[in-house]
Parts: C-alpha cells; structure tokens; sequence
C-alpha cells in the first residue's frame, strides 16, 4: 500500500478531548439528530460509510502509524447509530489490526443506545468498545425539548444503567448556560435537574464514569446563533455560570459515598477550569467555584474561549 495515501475525513471533525491521541476514523459523517446549539451537522449529510471504505481506512492508518495505535476513536457525531452488526465488525476489525489497541471510542445518543439490546452492547465491549461520550446536555425535560435534544432525562437515565450494565464507560456532558440570561427560574432547574440525573446514574460500585460541564458557545449556523441575532436569547455572563455550576454542585449526592465519578469543567470554552472526583472533592469544588466568584480576574478571558 502507497504510504501517500490518506485517511478520509468529512470535515470539519470534532471529537472528546480526552481522545487528543486517539487514532481517528470516520464511521459516520454528521449526526442524526439536529440540536439547536450544535455544529456537528452544519454543512453535512448524515451517513454511515461503507464498511469497505471503513476498513480501507484501517488499512491505510495501519500502514502509516504502525504498531504505535493504543486508542481509536470512530467519527462522528453519534456514531453509535451506527447498525450492531457493522459497528461490532468495524472494532473487531481494528482490534486484528493494532495489536496494542486497548479501546475503541463513539460519541452516542441516548436514544442510538436505548434501540441496541443488553447483549448487543455486551458484545461490543467484548470486542473492544470502551467507552461511549454521552451528551446529556442538561437533566431538565422543558429545557431538552426547548433545544431540540430529542431525548428525555429518563432517556439519559436508562441509557446510562444499560451502559454500565454492559461495563461501557460512561462518560457524559452537560452544558452551562442553556436557559439564557433572561430566565435565572430555567437556569435553577436546568442545574437542579441535571444533578439529580447524575445522582440517579451514580452506580453502587467503584467503577471510574466521568461527568463533564462545557460552556455554551453560539457557533454562526447554528438555531441558537440565529436567536441570539434576533434578539431572542442573550448568553448568561461568567458570573451567571459559576453560580448556575454552584447549584449543580450543591445538588450532588450520591447514595454510593465511594463513588469514582471523575468530574471535569475544564474544556477550553469553561470559565474556571475545575476538576475532581464527586462527591469526594464536591466542598473543594465548590470552594473554587466561590473564588472564582469573589475573584473575577481568574476567570478565562472571553477572547480565549473556544469549542
């Protein structure tokens, strides 16, 4: 195989910061679902390639890295969508390839794992599936179908305990700001809401899961971006944030006090970066967050937020 021969990609391509190393491959272009703040299916089709191409791809990553690939990370936006029997041949596949391949990795909808069966997603992490990256967005029901997220907190729910029950890390965002400065009564609930959707998930042993807040961005294109030009939505400031996150990070309890849940507010377009684990370092956390607010000067400047 020529070794000029490249990995296609549909971009723009968007993937978890923690898969910054991984190998990518682009199982899916775009997404099924059209969330009124997302960017993943502007300009893009949805589609599932090809396996052929899929493979050729492996193919060719083999040829040009090697032995070198430990993660793999199929694209895109929620490539979990992707029919059991493909994805299940795919990560087999890149598992005869890459002998020190440890995981496979897929951005999924609730609703793409509530449609596959306990034993099918049993079967995928048997084959090497890992880890699935989950947006919840937020936990509170008027303010996931005022944005078009097409699931339910219960949804969240049970494609959470389906996932765990299959030993799939779970690892799930939440977004700050949703609600808009003009409605602190939507921005109590979304905060509220979403932390009594991570105390429902919380499992009863030690495994590591991972809960993560971004910070809403408006990309040009997007629903939220055509509000916010007409007036109809206005951003919460920094202040505005850090106390929305102060009323989630109240909220958390976990009936299991061993708990591993890595927490994370860290990402380039958060305010404070704040990591630990809940709710072990939630009083730290919180702490933080209040000299953050007491101290405006060490928040993240606007001009050097991003997605």
């Amino acid at each position: 195989m020529n070794k000029s021969e490249n990995i296609y990609y549909r971009y723009p391509v968007y993937r978890p910061p923690s898969e910054h190393s991984s190998l990518l491959i682009q199982l899916t272009e775009g997404c099924t679902f059209k969330c009124d703040f997302c960017v993943s299916n502007l300009n893009k089709d949805f589609k599932i390639r090809a396996i052929s191409d899929v493979k050729k791809d492996l193919d060719i990553a083999k040829n040009i890295y090697g032995n070198r690939v430990n993660k793999l990370f199929f694209l895109d936006g929620n490539a979990m969508v992707t029919p059991f029997n493909i994805l299940l041949e795919v990560t087999e596949y890149a598992f005869q390839l890459f002998p020190k391949l440890q995981r496979v990795g897929v951005y999924a909808h609730a609703k793409d794992i509530l449609k596959k069966s306990d034993n099918q997603l049993k079967a995928l992490y048997e084959a090497g599936l890992k880890i699935a990256y989950v947006g919840f967005e937020s936990g509170d029901d008027q303010l996931l179908q005022s944005i078009n997220k097409h699931a339910t907190k219960e949804d969240f729910v049970q494609a959470s305990k389906k996932l765990m029950n299959a030993k799939i890390t779970l690892s799930a965002t939440l977004i700050n700001g949703l609600g808009g400065a003009d409605h602190p009564n939507i921005s109590r609930a979304h905060a509220i809401e979403s932390a009594d959707l991570v105390n429902k998930i919380c499992p009863t042993d030690d495994r590591v899961w991972y809960i993560a807040f971004l910070t809403l961005m408006i990309p040009p294109g997007t629903i939220f971006y055509k509000r916010k030009q007409q007036g109809e939505f206005r951003e919460m400031s920094s202040m505005e944030i850090l106390k929305e996150l102060r009323i989630f990070m109240e909220h958390i309890n976990f009936a299991n006090k061993n708990a591993k849940c890595v927490f994370r507010s860290n990402h380039a377009s958060n305010y404070l970066p704040l990591k630990g684990v809940l709710e072990k370092d939630k009083e730290n956390i919180i702490a933080t967050i209040d000299y953050g607010l007491k101290n405006k000067e060490s928040l993240r400047p606007e001009f050097y937020r991003a997605l």
